[in-house]
């Protein structure tokens, strides 16, 4: 070797060469004295070579301990430094004459080389010391190593200091004791009835009035009929092990990976939200505790399970988990679940009918195939997948290309008796509120909760008189008539009437219906939707003072509905010109040859835009295109009510909702409905829009809706092509109200169209039948309610004059009067100031351009006229033809 190691420690003494330790200081200051010198061998003649250190002391020849000559150099640099504790022996290599004489800084002091002491050495420090205390090498940088460092673990954790290790360590320690203290506590003092007599608690949950005292409807009676595990088919058995616990008769009864898992997720989460449970955790969870999520509920679940696993058998817990599992549709147990959905015993169904029911055990309302079929096909793939997986099925029969078998239809009612359909459907929306606020459906049916809605009992009343007294000949003339009607309060989104049928079920007329007309029919508003294009306009600087012309028929190139063509636009078969109009004249008489270019101009993603922002639910398809104006998309009438309602609380939507609050049986409020507002358009906006909203009932399409005693009111009419649907949505400053009509589910095919009802000339228009109820309702509801005044105009924004000169602009007074026109009969008021309602029509020659185009329909169609044909366009441009 070039150089021997030196092993001593750190200020130890270094012995002579005569075998006596001497231990001083050089005047220099080397801490050494005659230790300073150094013994090198010779690299030629392998002999121990005299050198004199810095200060030309001499140099008196040593033995040498051969060990560290011999010693291999690259094995000594290998050494892990970083290990080192403080009393571990240091090693020191003597560079030799040629080395680089200056070590690199040391925690800012540069040492000399490493041949003996001199005056780069810091004071206090042995000669060659001064950077070889952190490193093998002169510039390399190693931390010390500090007293009490720890030996194992990762750095951070080392360098911890030992109190605080130990603190941790303890505190681990006594965490998993108490842990395990408390299961055996739990598991000691946790009984298990007999499965048999395990009635989950049921208690009956009421939905009442706002008033808190007066039912509306109860819920509570569960469909339920136990059965052996013998009566179960097999692949139905199958079928819920491979959606729920695929490996269940191979694992205890608990999941221990499962169980680390979702606490994991649910400590990050801040809540338990993730359950990770077994069939028999499962099983336990809805037999014996409640639903609620929290770590001592989750903890007695487990105990729970271990208990059941040790009592009983795996084909006896299996048995109790089926027959008390909640499978949607009100229905306990798998007899009970088979019959609800494919009307036939667990014994008879097949692996793909086992399927489709064990994978409503994940979410029985969302994965119901006449709810949601996309997300159930995809659960019932999942489900037939893993039972090829386990060798249950063969792989013939889970294709991608197979389809799940079809379902009965929901019959909502569970057997649950109510007052009227009406009772019906508002029990359903409630259950749906709270659902989607994260209430269990089980919850709901089993744990004794008072439902309280913001339903008023005097309001609902209004409602069920308006429409039963204005269609009781229309009803009795036409079976299949639907008429949905809500009312909300304006600023807080509380529900004050919701009509969502006349039969709920099967009816007397021979008609079944399960289908909300308020929240779950999205049929086409029809011009109600003019009023979201208007407020996108003002948002953008057009003035209601702008004047628009106003053709009875108007090309627009490039705005079909593809994107290419010509889009045109129609009043009116014939002499459907109105001249020039500015914007409250136009939204009066709805004309579509204004309000179509007027969508175009404030641009139709702010159209599209504006309606979300106002009320319009996100998840309702709005077509980009110029006819979005016209309201030719479905949407729901509890949707609409929500716009008209943020028009009427100066531009701030709230969303409308029928729950209250909802109290649990133990006293505790556990929900309680939104009523925070955001703002959807400015208030100058909701200020203008409602002005030009007040001139229909006064001298436009909605003149039969005007309110008793001349009270201020605001609201626009609604009718699709073909009269399809007919809509009058209306608002006063207190309460906000829509009604919409259609016939079968409000489709566009002759045999649904609002034609033949008595007391309505050629086919029912929203100025009619809509708005007549809407006045009933309104009138009814606004009962010693005093009038309110609504805010006066602000004509913001810029006006334009598309008129020729010389036409004077037109003058405006402070509230909107009475055209001087001849005004149209009031059973038919969606007509022109001639007489005449508008509609859209689309091009012969451009039959994409015209798909789906609605707006005020014509009357009676005229006799030779080549577009129309009995109400109908001709089958080679009616897309429904």
């Amino acid at each position: 070797m070039n150089g021997h190691l030196d092993s001593r420690p750190h200020g130890a003494a270094r012995p002579d060469g005569d075998g006596s330790d001497r231990a001083g200081a050089t005047p220099g200051g080397a801490a050494y004295g005659d230790a300073g010198r150094t013994a090198v061998r010779d690299e030629r003649g392998g002999q121990p070579a005299d050198r004199r250190p810095a200060d030309n002391r001499p140099v008196t020849n040593r033995p040498v301990n051969n060990m560290y000559d011999t010693t291999d150099r690259a094995t000594m640099e290998r050494i892990g430094v970083r290990e080192r504790t403080a009393d571990s022996t240091t090693y020191v290599r003597r560079p030799r004459p040629d080395d680089v004489p200056a070590a690199a800084p040391v925690n800012g002091v540069r040492g000399r080389a490493r041949a003996g002491a001199g005056p780069a050495d810091p004071p206090g420090v042995p000669p060659g010391r001064a950077d070889d205390r952190h490193g093998l090498e002169g510039g390399a940088q190693q931390p010390p190593v500090r007293p009490g460092q720890g030996r194992r673990g990762p750095m951070f954790w080392r360098n911890r200091p030992l109190w605080l290790r130990r603190l941790v360590m303890f505190g681990l320690l006594s965490g998993v004791l108490m842990f395990a203290a408390l299961v055996a506590v739990l598991y000691s003092l946790t009984k298990i009835p007999l499965p048999a007599a395990v009635n989950a608690a049921e208690q009956t949950s009421i939905i009442t009035y706002a008033d808190r005292s007066t039912e509306i409807a109860k819920i509570g009676t569960v469909n339920r009929t136990d059965v052996p595990l013998s009566e179960v088919s097999v692949d139905v058995q199958h079928a819920v092990l491979a959606a729920e616990n695929k490996n269940f008769y191979s694992e205890p009864g608990i999941s221990p990976r499962g169980i680390a898992r979702a606490l994991w997720v649910n400590v990050r989460g801040g809540e338990i939200s993730q359950g990770g449970s077994t069939i028999t955790q499962q099983y336990a969870k809805n037999a014996y505790l409640t639903q609620e999520r929290t770590f001592s509920r989750k903890m007695k679940e487990i105990v729970l399970a271990v208990k059941l696993a040790r009592k009983y058998s795996k084909d006896e817990i299996l048995e109790s988990y089926l027959n008390t599992i909640y499978f949607g549709r009100g229905a306990y147990g798998i007899e009970a679940a088979s019959k609800t959905y494919f009307g036939k015993p667990a014994k008879q169904l097949s692996a793909e009918e086992g399927a489709v029911i064990a994978g409503l055990i994940r979410s029985p309302n969302a994965l119901d195939p006449r709810v949601t079929p996309a997300a159930a096909e995809r659960r019932w793939h999942e489900v037939l997948d893993t039972m090829v997986e386990k060798g249950w099925l063969d792989a013939s029969r889970a294709t991608p290309e197979k389809k799940p078998p079809v379902t009965q239809e929901r019959d909502r009612s569970n057997g649950m008796a109510v007052s009227s359909p009406q009772a019906a459907y508002i029990r359903d929306q409630a259950k749906d509120e709270l659902i989607a606020a994260g209430i269990t459906e089980q919850q709901i049916n089993l744990e004794g909760l008072r439902i309280q809605t913001s339903i008023d009992q005097g309001r609902q009343t209004a409602a069920y008189l308006a429409v039963t007294n204005v269609l009781a000949k229309p009803y009795t003339a036409v079976p299949d008539l639907k008429t949905g009607l809500v009312a909300v309060e304006p600023g807080t989104g509380r529900v004050l009437a919701w009509y969502g049928g006349t039969i709920y079920g099967k009816g007397d007329n021979g008609q079944t219906s399960y289908v909300d007309n308020v929240s779950g029919a999205q049929v086409p508003p029809g011009s109600t939707f003019k009023p979201i294009t208007l407020a996108a306009a003002l948002q953008k600087g057009v003035s209601l003072k702008s004047v628009y012309a106003a053709p009875d028929v108007l090309e627009i190139p490039g705005k079909a509905a593809d994107g290419s063509g010509t889009y045109v636009v129609r009043n009116d078969e014939e002499h459907g010109n109105f001249g020039y109009l500015n914007l409250i004249d136009a939204t009066a008489e709805s004309v579509n040859t204004v309000y179509v270019p007027l969508g175009i101009e404030a641009g139709i993603g702010n159209v599209i835009s504006t309606a979300r922002a106002l009320g319009v639910n996100k998840d309702v398809p709005l077509t980009d295109d110029g006819g979005v104006t016209l309201g030719r998309d479905g949407i729901t009438a509890k949707d609409m009510v929500a716009v008209y309602g943020t028009f009427a609380n100066a531009g701030k939507a709230v969303a409308p909702h029928l729950v209250d609050r909802v109290i649990d049986g133990k006293g505790k409020v556990i929900y309680e409905g939104p009523t925070n507002a955001k703002t959807a358009i400015p208030a100058t906006v909701a200020a203008d829009v409602t002005y030009a909203l007040q001139s229909v009932l006064k001298s436009g399409t909605g003149k039969a809706a005007q309110l008793a005693d001349g009270r201020p009111a605001a609201g626009k009419t609604g009718t699709t092509d073909n009269f399809r649907t007919a809509w009058f949505c209306g608002y006063v400053p207190q309460v906000a109200a829509c009604v919409n009509m259609f016939r079968g589910d409000g489709g566009v095919s002759k045999a649904t169209a609002l034609t033949g009802i008595p007391g309505a000339t050629g086919g029912v228009y929203g100025g009619g039948y809509p708005a007549k109820i809407w006045k009933a309702f309104m009138d009814g509801a606004l009962k010693g309610v005093a009038p309110q005044s609504f805010p006066t105009p602000k004509y913001g924004g810029t006006v334009t004059n598309a008129s020729p000169s010389p036409t004077p602009q037109p003058t405006f007074s402070p509230t909107p009067t009475a055209s001087p026109e001849v005004t149209p009969p009031a059973d038919v008021p969606d007509r022109d100031r001639h007489g005449r309602p508008t509609t859209l029509f689309p091009p012969s020659a451009e039959p994409t351009a015209s798909t789906g185009g609605q707006g005020e329909q014509s009357p009676t169609p005229k006799p030779g006229n080549p577009r129309i044909n009995d109400g109908r366009l001709p089958p080679d441009q009616d897309p429904t033809a």
